[in-house]
């Protein structure tokens, strides 16, 4: 059904592009808070000690990830009883809710509740939109479906910084903003609008009546789905890959700003520039690479991206120039987007529709725990050793590098995990 592809992507788009648009300050606004920005930050070149407040900014992920990991499974499989729409569109009223308390926002006890509420409602809305987006795709088209779809939430999460830099530029510049805690928060009104864009999307969508008929049954019955034995070892890897996956995305996905201020660039137009740029590239190659999963099988593309987007992951703290940074993010990217529509696509055609937003809750519910313990150990492995080199035979490394390390060598694990045990189903071969 295209037209929930058009939908849901319109959607995601919109919900991810305002929590990107808020992504290019809130380093910056956490510094505010904490009494480091006396001044407009762009008016240093770097700003030397952000290292020491990695931690509270990494808190802030795990407080989002921690409550989206308690309800992910509850929410993914109250979806298959009373059917997704509904859950979704209680969502999206939830992350307009969560934009506007940003805007009243004046302490970091006041962010991390509303980063832990924000992930309640992004358990209701992400697990189980992509459970509505399979449930009404033909098998032979989810991996262009999964790609379309993710090349409208990539979008907006890569452009997001970039236009959030642009709102905040515009406040300061056009509008005259110079109290430095204000200018930081204009650009939340920019995510309060686009959450809000998002809702008549979800009054639109459409469950098929196969799907209705699924949800009644469950809900009135005990039914017991039959899993082979082979589609059970592959779930149970999934879940075994998403946790450990969370730990190495969590371990880095805070500290790429953070690096950047300290060592590279301190202007937020700088950062998103770069994260814009990577973005982009990486979404080129997501669509084509989902079409090749359709044509040739999901695994070759899953393997070859994951590896290359872990060994990137390794070398990003030895960049020493903006340019040299965006190439290796440029090469991640692109990796990354080459591999993950094709893993979504593929979790699809391993779970039965009448279980799919269970097991998409469970899967999303087993990353997010991850995500909850790899941004607090990321963050103090940091602060730890951020400031140091560490030597290695004759071999100086930065001590930056440390969480892109482990994050890189988890990666690889899960590799090996996915290689081993993860089956793709003979129909789809």
């Amino acid at each position: 059904m295209k037209k929930n592809l058009v939908l849901l992507s319109w959607l995601g788009f919109m919900v991810s592009l305002g929590f990107g648009s808020i992504s290019a300050v809130l380093p910056y606004y956490i510094l505010y808070l904490a009494g480091k920005l006396d001044r407009l930050p762009e008016t240093f070149e770097r700003i030397s000690g952000a290292s020491s407040y990695a931690l509270e900014y990494t808190a802030l992920m795990s407080a989002f990830m921690l409550t989206r990991a308690m309800m992910a499974r509850y929410f993914g499989t109250l979806s298959d009883r009373v059917g997704r729409k509904k859950i979704i569109l209680v969502g999206t009223l939830f992350y307009v809710l969560m934009a506007l308390a940003y805007i009243a926002s004046s302490s970091t006890i006041h962010l991390y509740l509303i980063r832990g509420f924000q992930g309640i409602a992004s358990a209701m809305v992400w697990p189980v939109a992509e459970a509505l987006l399979m449930d009404t795709t033909d098998p032979s088209y989810r991996g262009r479906a999964m790609a379309v779809y993710m090349i409208a939430n990539n979008l907006a999460m890569t452009s997001g910084p970039a236009i959030g830099a642009a709102i905040y530029k515009f406040g300061v510049i056009v509008l005259g903003i110079k109290d430095v805690g204000s200018a930081l928060k204009f650009p939340f009104y920019g995510l309060a609008l686009f959450s809000s864009l998002a809702i008549p999307a979800t009054l639109l969508l459409e469950e098929n009546s196969q799907r209705n008929v699924s949800s009644q049954t469950l809900s009135n019955s005990n039914i017991q789905i039959k899993i082979s034995e082979e589609t059970k070892r592959s779930i149970k890897a999934i879940y075994a890959m998403a946790i450990a996956n969370g730990v190495g995305m969590g371990l880095t996905a805070p500290l790429y700003s953070i690096f950047i201020i300290e060592f590279i660039k301190a202007d937020p137009a700088a950062v998103a520039t770069v994260t814009t740029i990577a973005g982009l590239l990486g979404l080129m190659v997501t669509y084509p690479a989902g079409r090749i999963s359709d044509s040739m099988g999901r695994r070759p593309v899953i393997i070859s991206g994951t590896f290359l987007s872990r060994l990137t992951t390794m070398l990003i703290p030895f960049s020493k120039s903006l340019k040299l940074f965006g190439a290796l993010s440029s090469i991640r990217s692109i990796a990354f987007n080459f591999s993950m529509p094709s893993f979504r696509a593929l979790q699809a055609d391993i779970v039965p529709r009448e279980v799919r937003g269970k097991i998409f809750g469970t899967v999303q519910a087993a990353f997010n725990i991850g995500a909850v313990i790899g941004p607090l150990i990321g963050g103090h492995l940091y602060q730890l050793y951020a400031p140091k080199f560490l030597k290695f035979w004759k071999i100086s490394i930065p001590g930056a590098a440390v969480p892109f390390f482990i994050s890189a060598v988890i990666g690889l694990i899960t590799l090996l995990v996915f290689i081993k045990f993860v089956k793709e189903p003979r129909s789809q071969r």
